[in-house]
């Protein structure tokens, strides 16, 4: 279990997000856009998820959010991880992380990314082609491979789907792979699939855990005896409880049909951090602008597409922000311009908001997911900073809890 640091962590008691947020900006005196993490949040979404699905064994997706602080917090309380490239392996290594704990889960991998997973032992695997399967038995005969199969949750109830681009098809792809593998005695230890980010369809993760099941069967038919894994990939939202309940409910019931000694494994990304973060960026410019006899509001803040927003630029989320200092009952239709000189950098188009004066700050919870893995230096402008903080009273509840092993 790695040890975990709370140098760099702000300890408070008493103070809300806000409280905090107006400390930071007095203490650092910048206009710069930063995120509060709330540790005891992620702590608490691990145990959660943990106790509704007792049998799924969570490995949280790199790629969602990689800031130091959550692998830190995640790996101290003997967490499993996702990982998809050789940083992301590198950084979770870092945090004495085993590689047994480590997934890479990723169908596509360059050549010297499988020889550097192969050099530190990560062993577990993702393929969806033959190709890749010659790669592996070329580079790293001795990986154990998941077949990913391109499963769909509703397409009105998944955000971003990555079937066309990820997975073979069921019936007759995965049964060539498992002979081809059974040919060039490559270890297949099971299957996996991931529905959609963010997937509200709860049903479907029941319906991939019995399509994965009956390729077990198969795959057991045909010698492949080492597949016991069925890894039900990420695109679990962490905001609403009944959702985690209902997910529950569907995942539970279909393991009651599923051999006790099939290993059930998750890659949730967004679960774990998208509530823990709570955004901060500063309005630097306003305009009114009239058009015949009806006024829109302009604003213009030090985040944007670029940066924190690119759900926003895909049309998956629509978020609209509180305000710090001036709270307003006056309601105006706005629109909220990124920083950057790309006309395409909108964060809210044409919306009723309410009255923002310049120089307050733009608050947005639920921030962590996708956000600052995918921020860029365009324009020159620098990613928001990230301040962790927790409560003083729950520090040594949450460090004893760190060093049980969850698991």
């Amino acid at each position: 279990m790695s040890e975990f640091d709370i140098k760099k962590i702000k300890i408070h008691e008493g103070k809300n997000d806000t409280d905090l947020i107006k400390n930071i900006i007095k203490e650092t005196e910048s206009d710069d856009p930063f995120y509060i993490l709330d540790i005891e949040d992620i702590i608490e979404k691990h145990k959660l998820i943990v106790e509704k699905m007792p049998r799924v064994v969570p490995h949280y997706a790199v790629k969602c959010n990689p800031d130091p602080t959550v692998i830190q917090t995640l790996a101290a309380m003997n967490a499993n991880f996702d990982c998809a490239s050789k940083q992301e392996i590198q950084l979770v290594l870092k945090m004495g992380v085993s590689n047994d704990r480590i997934i890479y889960a990723h169908p596509g991998k360059a050549p010297s990314h499988i020889k550097f997973a192969k050099k530190v032992g990560v062993e577990k695997t993702t393929v969806d082609s033959k190709s890749e399967i010659l790669k592996l038995k070329k580079l790293y005969p001795e990986s154990k491979l998941l077949i990913r199969v391109a499963l769909d949750g509703s397409a009105d109830q998944c955000g971003v789907n990555f079937s066309e681009k990820f997975g073979c098809e069921v019936t007759t792809e995965a049964i060539e792979l498992m002979e081809y593998m059974k040919n060039l005695k490559m270890t297949l230890l099971g299957f996996c699939f991931h529905l959609g980010s963010p997937c509200l369809d709860t049903s479907s993760y029941g319906k991939g855990i019995k399509v994965c099941n009956n390729l077990i069967n198969i795959a057991k038919t045909m010698g492949h005896i080492e597949a016991n894994v069925i890894d039900i990939g990420g695109g679990i939202q962490g905001q609403d409880t009944d959702y985690l309940n209902k997910l529950a409910l569907s995942i539970n019931d279909a393991l009651k049909h599923v051999d006790p000694e099939i290993e059930i494994i998750s890659e949730p990304g967004r679960y774990y951090v998208e509530s823990a973060f709570t955004l901060s960026a500063c309005i630097i410019g306003k305009k009114t602008i009239k058009k015949d006899d009806n006024i829109e509001k302009f604003y213009y803040v030090n985040d944007g597409t670029y940066g924190a927003f690119i759900e926003e630029l895909l049309d998956i989320k629509h978020r609209i922000p509180n305000s710090l200092y001036c709270q307003s009952n006056k309601m105006f239709v706005s629109t909220i311009w990124g920083r950057t000189a790309d006309p395409y950098d909108i964060l809210v188009k044409s919306t009723p908001m309410q009255d923002f004066e310049e120089e307050d700050w733009m608050i947005w919870k639920n921030m962590g997911a996708y956000t600052s893995s995918l921020a860029t230096t365009f324009n020159g402008f620098i990613p928001a900073s990230v301040y962790p903080f927790i409560r003083k009273s729950s520090l040594n509840y949450v460090l004893n809890e760190m060093k049980n092993n969850i698991h």
